[in-house]
């Protein structure tokens, strides 16, 4: 590899060089026409011409002539700019185009402003502008700006100052400070050098005087020789720590490559089976192995939990190896000057204060003028981003708590963070968080750990694949490597129905991960009542909060037998937190809003206390569906990269997040309202199967009996199909204009017992009732079809119609079953009391406590 890059760079360099040989010829073409133009061969000046005899040929009288009209005798500085540049594409320098051309071109304007200044009172000049036969010395450029502009102004001598310092000025920019310097540097040296040969003076060689002279020179050679031989020694050092370094980068790079091949064979290796379980199935020869992020099977509370000993919390050798990334901050003080520039050309004098070089981002401070209203920066961020040449740009006016403006620019390459670099540092271990939540690293590289019990709810918004799920994986990982099942208990929403898999099996989860919003609406009216409950038990052990009760003091009382029996024994010693994860909101809140909303806002006003909190997850921050109200209550605040500004507000009330570079990039609003830019830390789906199936071999679900069980007869809502027909279409209603006799006969067809029968069996097997569904199934007409339904609902097995699509079934299939078999079943009163079972309030359901 390396080889390769070096013949690369010897095929640049050649053809660098290659190229510089072909310029520096063609470079000296203007100074051969100069040298050999005769006024007397152009047209313009003599009719007849007479013949050309530039070397250039014709091309070479015209640019002459042109260049004496326009620019006089300065036109003499073209040709030494050409053979300087052909001298250094030659030497294979670089051009460096840009600024120094604009300068060179002010020393060429302000050099024949000068000439045509100095034409009047200089003789030579005017000799040299009658050999060329010009009317201007300073060409008619320099006649303009001099005799037309400058002299009327500022006079003679005004001009001729103002035109020096120009001149100056360009001649500095043209050639370049740091060139400057170097000859100047060049020439001191060159002049130290000359002083420092031994200088006897008047003393003769032999005396003591001479001798003493030689002796003070001796001992100043040998201390300058002693500080050149600490200087390099200080470079070889500097060069073995180099060295150094990079010889464990590389050793550190084998180690991880070693310990990733370890762990890949650790892994294909069949697993050991534990004392008096059943052998695990061979797989075929050609069979495939299952992949590292496979989704574990769901364990349903069916059946009793094996018990599996203590709950083990999972270990950091779960996570991926570390791997070192750093990133490049680019040019920072040319970064910093170019904003200052920038600025300057629109009025607003700055200074560079400080930088902070984060992961993700570079943080310029600037100090503006006093009296600069911070709006005119934000004004001009669209200038500052084309002028940085960034993807993106944020500007802070100002930055909190300080007199700055805050402008942060991306890095040319971001530093990687990974979640086992925040989960291993010190701020991580010595956080003492009662539910820690793991983001990743601030824009100041430091690490940004944030605690939800204090928090204590949080909205979670951004646009589509910019790090809104590694985000909550990440914060989900934190809380299950930190807490047990009885320090923290988690309620999952996922309506995808493929974010939250991994996690069905753990023991933390109070009922499995819920998917359909009609059991999401149970369990928020479930998480209200479970608040009251705590809420009342505190009041009786007169605690304010859920820290307080599990750390309260054990009163007991001695009874008259000398017994001791603690108060209040029928409450439990310590109570888990709840947090309630719900992925897409929007959608529910959009779905089930007048259900949703008073359970949420119930939720993030009085469930703090009582150890319940919320975070809510979307990707359309719409204002009509997060309303005012809902985040009144919601202090947290994280927001990725949207769409566009308005979205911005909806989450954070202020823009700005539309102006992140996306990929986990993101603005975080805490307790303290203080908005800190962060990147957020990546969790791979193989880690998080490690942490999940560590947790699942170590331990089973712990699922809410009473609670699972009646989530579980919550009916879901049907799914249904948009191409289906239904009542109120009308191109299923019947012909008016139909014979009556038709009309009676299928009267009495509908009241025949078999096709009832057969109903009942189609709702029984499809668990679907509807007049377009009959017409498909069996079928019927519409008349007939309806009127069949309309039997099922007076016999109470399907509901009253409520406008379009199915009707709810209110009879389960034991009930469906003896009808079928004839038996006599009330028909309103069956399925009234079965309705009122599905649909009973929720205070019946949650009078006794749970155990």
């Amino acid at each position: 590899m390396k080889d390769l890059q070096e013949q690369n760079r010897a095929f640049m360099r050649g053809k660098k060089n290659f190229i510089g040989w072909l310029f520096f010829p063609i470079s000296l073409f203007p100074l051969a026409a100069l040298l050999t133009y005769d006024s007397a061969s152009m047209q313009q000046v003599q009719t007849p011409a007479i013949a050309s005899t530039n070397w250039i040929g014709p091309i070479g009288d015209h640019f002459s002539y042109y260049g004496y009209s326009l620019l006089g005798l300065a036109i003499w500085i073209i040709p030494v700019y050409c053979v300087i540049i052909g001298c250094r594409s030659v030497s294979g320098a670089s051009l460096r185009p840009g600024m120094r051309a604009l300068w060179r071109t002010g020393l060429l304007l302000s050099v024949a402003c000068l000439i045509e200044l100095m034409a009047q009172n200089a003789p030579k000049i005017q000799h040299l502008q009658e050999i060329v036969n010009i009317e201007n010395a300073g060409g008619r450029i320099g006649f303009l700006v001099t005799t037309r502009f400058l002299i009327p102004l500022f006079g003679s001598v005004g001009s001729s100052v103002l035109i020096e310092m120009l001149l100056v000025v360009s001649l500095f920019g043209a050639i370049g400070i740091g060139t400057i310097l170097s000859v100047l540097r060049f020439l001191g040296r060159w002049a130290l050098g000359k002083q420092d040969e031994f200088d006897p003076g008047d003393a003769e060689p032999g005396t003591p005087e001479y001798e003493q002279r030689q002796a003070l020179y001796e001992k100043a050679r040998q201390v300058k020789e002693a500080a050149r031989a600490q200087k390099e020694e200080e470079k070889r050092r500097i060069r073995e720590m180099k060295e150094a370094e990079k010889k464990r980068r590389e050793d550190e790079k084998r180690r991880i490559e070693e310990e990733r091949a370890a762990a890949k064979e650790f892994e294909t290796e069949e697993p050991v089976q534990p004392p008096f379980s059943p052998p695990a199935p061979k797989q075929p020869p050609g069979a495939k192995q299952p992949l590292k992020t496979a989704a574990a099977p769901v364990r349903q509370p069916d059946g009793p939990a094996d018990d599996k000993g203590p709950y083990r919390l999972p270990t950091v050798d779960l996570l991926d190896p570390l791997r070192k990334s750093e990133a490049d901050h680019s040019d920072i003080e040319g970064t910093s000057q170019k904003l200052i520039d920038t600025l300057k050309l629109f009025g607003l004098n700055t200074s560079l204060e400080y930088t902070i070089q984060g992961p993700v981002v570079t943080k310029y401070a600037i100090l503006p003028e006093p009296g600069t209203r911070p709006e005119k920066f934000t004004a001009l961020h669209a200038t500052l981003k084309m002028a940085l040449k960034a993807k993106s740009l944020r500007i802070e006016a100002p930055i909190p708590g300080e007199d700055k403006i805050g402008i942060e620019v991306p890095n040319l390459k971001p530093a990687a963070i990974s979640f086992r670099e925040i989960f291993e540092s010190d701020e991580w271990r010595n956080s003492k968080a009662e539910l820690p939540l793991l983001f990743g690293k601030r824009a100041d590289g430091k690490e940004l750990i944030a605690d939800l019990a204090t928090m204590p709810h949080m909205l979670v918004a951004g646009a589509t694949g910019m790090g809104k799920s590694v985000c909550l994986n990440s914060l989900i990982c934190g809380l299950l490597m930190t807490r047990t099942p009885d320090q923290l208990k988690l309620i999952m929403v996922d309506p995808k129905l493929v974010e939250f898999t991994p996690y069905s099996a753990i023991p933390h989860l109070l009922v499995p991960v819920i998917t359909d919003n009609k059991k999401v609406v149970f369990s928020l009216s479930w998480a209200v009542a479970e608040m009251e409950k705590r809420l009342k038990m505190f009041a009786r052990a007169r605690v304010r909060n859920i820290y307080d009760f599990n750390h309260r003091k054990t009163v007991t009382q001695t009874d008259m037998f000398g017994n001791d029996s603690e108060l209040n024994s029928d409450m439990p010693k310590t109570l888990p937190y709840i947090v309630i994860i719900i992925d897409e909101a929007a959608d529910l809140i959009g779905q089930c809003g007048k259900e949703v909303n008073p359970n949420i806002q119930r939720i993030t006003q009085k469930a703090r206390a009582a150890g319940i909190h919320l975070i809510l997850a979307t990707q359309r921050p719409d204002a009509k569906i997060i309303t005012g109200t809902i985040k009144a209550n919601i202090p947290g605040r994280v927001a990725f990269k949207t769409s566009q500004a308005i979205d911005s507000r909806t989450i954070l009330d202020e823009s700005g997040a539309e102006n992140l570079i996306g990929r986990g990039d993101m603005l975080f609003r805490g307790k303290d309202n203080l908005l800190i830019r962060a990147q957020g830390a990546w969790i791979s789906d193989g880690e998080i199967m490690n942490i999940t199936r560590f947790i699942e071999e170590h331990s089973s679900t712990q699922f809410d009996e009473q609670f699972a069980s009646k989530l579980s007869r919550v009916k879901e809502a049907p799914v249904e199909d948009p191409f289906a027909a239904n009542e109120d279409d009308p191109d299923n209603r019947p012909d008016p204009a139909e014979d009556r006799a038709a009309k009676r006969e299928l009267i009495k067809a509908a009241a025949n017992a078999d096709d009832f029968k057969k109903a009942v069996e189609c709702v029984i097997n499809t668990k679907r009732a509807s007049v377009s569904h009959f017409q498909r199934q069996m079928g019927w007409g519409y008349n007939h079809a309806a009127k069949i339904l309309d039997m099922l609902a007076e016999r109470g097995i399907v509901s009253q119609p409520q406008g379009m699509g199915a009707r709810q079934i209110t009879m389960d299939e034991d009930q469906l079953i003896k009808i079928l078999n004839g038996e006599d079943i009330a028909g309103n009163g069956a399925g009234e009391e079965n309705a009122n079972d599905a649909e009973a309030p929720l205070e019946d359901d949650f009078t006794e406590e749970q155990s």
